[in-house]
């Protein structure tokens, strides 16, 4: 059985984006590679359509930089793998990509947790003591 793969336009649909949104992102993830036909229409698996509903995730949901959602996918690659190899990949990216189960997410450095939450805390009760003056 032949795997499902779709055009641009079909995939753009599915993902509520513009079909140019999916040709500027395959140029700034490299994780996004779509198969190619013999006359050079991209056509975008299983695999792919996932990873790109993790990418408008990261941009337009968690409203990270393009910057921001490489060093995010990069993190996931090392803890989890492949998010584009032959299988497709775990419930792991997809609670990742739906945000279920990530409310208040932490990203992995080094062997430390980052809680996103209590740094955004911290820095606006500093920017607030520098505000007013008060240590």
């Amino acid at each position: 059985m032949k795997a499902k793969t779709y055009r641009i336009g079909e995939a753009a649909t599915l993902l509520n984006l513009k079909p140019y949104v999916l040709r500027f992102w395959e140029t700034e993830f490299t994780q996004l590679i779509p198969i190619r036909t013999r006359k050079g229409q991209r056509m975008y698996s299983e695999q792919n359509v996932l990873l790109l509903r993790v990418i408008r995730h990261l941009l337009y949901e968690r409203g990270l930089t393009i910057d921001g959602a490489r060093k995010v996918l990069g993190q996931y690659e090392e803890m989890y793998g492949s998010i584009t190899g032959p299988e497709l990949p775990g419930p792991e990216i997809e609670a990742f990509c739906t945000g279920s189960g990530v409310e208040n997410p932490q990203y992995m450095q080094g062997t430390a947790a980052i809680d996103v939450e209590e740094i955004i805390t911290e820095l606006t009760l500093l920017r607030d003591m520098l505000s007013t003056g008060r240590r």
